[in-house]
């Protein structure tokens, strides 16, 4: 769906996206991560070709944006939908009227069968069928972005877009939020691009992800993967509490991923080999439903080496501290 092969994208004499390559695949639920100021919001808009790029290579929908022409890059546009932080939506307009903006964009008639059929099916689909007359300043903030949701998919786009979509919205509205986004990926078969800062949005609904650090990619894969890794970028991002773990003694990290999650490890560990030990910490993280995360425990210098070669043959992934 997305390639993008050794990106760079420069204001004037500054460098905000350096060397970046990865690739999204369609049906996927792609999360770009990282803080304010890494560059997450210009790589998207390269995307659709809002924001040019001076090299490398964005493919999109098997054409290179680079290359196209102002006709051609609105059509690739109007198969990308896009939603943004602050809603976009017009105030004097009623749902209905905002939804079918960008049909008037492209000269379609919105008041046509079609198109109203069109728009019911997804005032139904974001929950919004009652507010079909409503104005925005009669609207929550998370009922604006389901407004904005819904207008962004009435031209039927292969991909969307969502540039800090849940940032304004408090926890439980950006829950109802992402849940309405898995399911338009699922029912619609429509792949999702996700741009944030907010961890929990990358756990709860992203199959892949990068992490961008000053215009730069320092760790990509599954969200499982990386955040119960030892990535120090990304233990910077999410907290690192390495320093308030015992001066004595072998502090060890356990990671629990899919390939080796069993429940039973820490108590088989100390049965097996009838040692003490004590947990210091434990971080359990819930990626798309799958309960995942990593335990520090601290032996006793004596019983390091025969609990790690024990944690070998449990296939268990391990760290020094």
């Amino acid at each position: 769906m997305i390639k993008v092969t050794n990106l760079i994208k420069n204001f004037d004499e500054l460098e905000v996206i350096k060397d970046v390559s990865f690739e999204i695949e369609k049906g996927d639920i792609f999360g770009i991560i990282g803080q304010s100021g890494a560059g997450k919001s210009t790589l998207l808009r390269c995307f659709n070709g809002l924001e040019d790029y001076q090299s490398g290579s964005i493919v999109a929908l098997g054409k290179e944006v680079k290359s196209l022409s102002k006709k051609d890059l609105q059509l690739m546009q109007k198969d990308m939908g896009m939603i943004f932080q602050n809603f976009n939506l017009l105030n004097r307009l009623d749902v209905y009227d905002n939804i079918a903006l960008p049909l008037r964009f492209w000269k379609q008639d919105p008041k046509s069968e079609e198109n109203k059929k069109r728009i019911h099916e997804l005032l139904n689909l974001v929950g919004l069928e009652e507010k079909i007359h409503s104005k925005p300043r009669e609207l929550s903030g998370g009922q604006k972005q389901r407004v904005a949701i819904a207008r962004a998919l009435v031209m039927n786009p292969q991909i969307l877009l969502c540039d800090e979509a849940t940032s304004a919205l408090d926890p439980k509205i950006t829950q109802d939020i992402l849940a309405l986004l898995q399911k338009i990926n699922q029912e619609l078969n429509i792949t999702i691009v996700i741009v944030t800062h907010q961890m929990e949005v990358v756990k709860q609904i992203c199959n892949k992800m990068v992490f961008l650090k000053q215009g730069k990619i320092v760790a990509q894969g599954k969200p499982e993967d990386l955040f119960v890794s030892s990535n120090e970028d990304i233990l910077d991002f999410t907290g690192n509490d390495a320093d308030i773990l015992p001066d004595s003694g072998i502090n060890i990290k356990l990671f629990f991923t899919n390939s080796n999650s069993k429940s039973h490890t820490i108590t088989s560990l100390a049965r097996d080999l009838d040692i003490d030990f004590d947990i210091c910490q434990g971080k359990l993280e819930n990626f798309r439903g799958r309960i995942l995360g990593s335990l520090i425990i601290n032996v006793e210098e004596k019983d390091e080496q025969k609990v790690l070669d024990y944690l070998k043959t449990c296939n268990v992934e391990w760290e020094v501290l």
